[in-house]
Formats: structure tokens, sequence, C-alpha cells
């Protein structure tokens, strides 16, 4: 699949990862004091799995990584922790193109279990606040709602047999591309 053909399937995708970046700037900047995850700040980069969509994106951005880079990734892989295998030396080497569970972890997360309002957000981050304005919370439900959305209308503007599973291991998603060329 070439570049621009991988432009245009992501489309969707890039959209929304603007509009949670534009909301999660928002966060950031009215509570910059109260916000302790920086460069270095790794508790919450674990191995996970993540939608087709976003395995393309990240798969698109590490083949564009210095070889060096791919190679640190690569031994990671091999090592088989629980850390997410782009964390090289307490930093992402492919942060610009982070899955949105990355992008959105650590900040208030507002969603309902049960009919009950639950809020939740890195105990480092936001200590002794105990409520939150709308407008600083990140609405998981409606968020995944859009991005399963995202993620179906990419998967049905692409042919592949067999079709890809509903998530994929970041291990596997770090070399789809190379799988469908």
């Amino acid at each position: 699949m070439d570049e621009n053909s991988l432009h245009l399937l992501l489309e969707n995708y890039t959209a929304l990862l603007k509009r949670v970046d534009g909301h999660i700037q928002h966060i950031e900047k009215k509570y910059a004091a109260a916000i302790v995850c920086k460069k270095g700040c790794d508790t919450c980069c674990k191995f996970l799995t993540i939608f087709p969509v976003e395995a393309f994106a990240i798969s698109a951005a590490f083949i564009k990584l210095p070889k060096k880079i791919q190679a640190k990734v690569i031994q990671r892989l091999k090592n088989q922790d629980d850390a997410c295998p782009l964390l090289i030396d307490k930093a992402c080497v492919l942060y610009s193109a982070r899955p949105i569970i990355c992008r959105t972890h650590g900040y208030p997360i507002y969603m309902e279990r049960g009919k009950k309002p639950l809020i939740d957000f890195c105990p480092q981050n936001f200590k002794g606040m105990t409520s939150f304005p709308k407008d600083a919370l990140i609405s998981i439900d409606p968020l995944n709602t859009l991005l399963i959305a995202v993620n179906r209308h990419f998967l049905d503007s692409i042919e592949a047999t067999p079709p890809f599973p509903e998530r994929i291991p970041m291990s596997n998603a770090l070399f789809i591309l190379n799988e469908i060329d």
C-alpha cells in the first residue's frame, strides 16, 4: 500500500486524533500545575492491543523511524516483558503516532457504569481534586464509539483476506504494513 493511499484511508482517524489532541491540550493548559505526566513518566506504558486503524497508523510511523531505533524496538519485543516495546529510555519513540488510549491515559476520564457516573485518572495527577468541570473530562464512551466507527469505516475501505481481528497486539501492529504489501 503506497503512502498516499494509506494517508487517504487514515483521514477519519487523523481527524479524530486532532479532536482528541485539541481537547487534551485544553485540559493541559487549564490544569498544567496538576499534571505530573511528563517525558520519563512511563508507569502506564504497558503492552496493549489496538484497533486495526491504529495499527496501520502505528506501522506507517514505525517504518519511517531510523533503522537503529527500529532495531531497539525489535529487541524490546524479544524481551517479552509487559512494557510497551515503543518505550526506549523512558520515552515513546512514536509519541506523535501513539494510539488514543495512550493519548488519554492519565487525564480525567468520565464513564458511566450501571448508570453511575465515574471519573478516573492517574493517581499521580490532579492530587487533591475532587471534582472537574465538564470541559475538563474525556467522555470515554462516546470517544470509544467514534473510534469504533472510524475503525469500521477503515476496515470497510480495505480488502483483507482473512479479515483483521478486532484488536491487534502492538507487536503485530508495528509490522502490519509489511504483511499486506
